[in-house]
């Protein structure tokens, strides 16, 4: 089985809030999603190679953090939907890169916040993930009777938040698993990764990234 990684802990810091995400500095980076963008990138030799020659094409450091940009949201976006056409040479270090940003993506979300909203105890959440997992679970039936279940078992709001997040986690890793084994996923699933992972995009500080892939960073 794929091994993830990087860890996907409950943050540990608090600092600057963006999209009502509170972020911090992780490991000398902007923040994690930041952190995590370079660690994938980086991790095998030919997909590093490939990101410093894209990088190297661009001497304007602004620019260059569009180019990495643009290169993650395509090849995301293709590993995500399939596409027949993509480059299919980096589908190990996607699969990963995936998992990991979802992976801290729930991590990141306020899930005491989610089972708020949801019982009537609050109207909504500044938290960006938060507001993403609500509105999939109002859109999608098999996620309303399964956390409706969970949330209702629950003895009070914090074991109800505990549940409902573990409960998608472990969808989560299944659905990691299938597309590992190139099993049939669950499209509820794939809908909720891909617009997680469009999530943290806004979280990402792209120059830093691109800067780290020059000479004598």
């Amino acid at each position: 089985m794929y091994k993830r990684l990087a860890g996907n802990s409950e943050p540990l810091f608090h600092g600057k809030v963006r999209k009502g995400v509170e972020l911090s500095d992780y490991n000398g980076w902007d923040n994690k999603f930041t952190w995590l963008v370079h660690l994938h990138l980086s991790n095998e030799e030919r997909l590093m190679n490939e990101i410093a020659d894209l990088v190297a094409s661009e001497p304007n450091e602004g620019a260059a953090g569009r180019l990495v940009e643009m290169w993650v949201k395509v090849a995301l976006t293709n590993w995500l939907t399939r596409f027949p056409g993509r480059n299919k040479q980096h589908d190990e270090s996607l699969l990963l890169f995936v998992w990991d940003l979802v992976g801290s993506a729930l991590a990141y979300a306020d899930w005491i916040a989610l089972v708020a909203v949801l019982v009537g105890e609050a109207h909504t959440s500044d938290n960006l993930f938060t507001m993403t997992m609500y509105r999939n679970i109002l859109t999608d039936r098999h996620f309303q009777q399964s956390v409706r279940r969970l949330v209702h078992e629950a003895s009070n709001l914090y074991v109800g938040a505990d549940g409902v997040k573990n409960w998608f986690e472990v969808q989560v890793d299944a659905w990691v698993a299938a597309s590992a084994t190139r099993q049939r996923k669950d499209l509820s699933i794939s809908k909720v990764v891909a617009e997680l992972i469009e999530n943290t995009y806004t979280l990402i500080a792209w120059e830093h990234v691109a800067r780290a892939f020059l000479p004598g960073y």
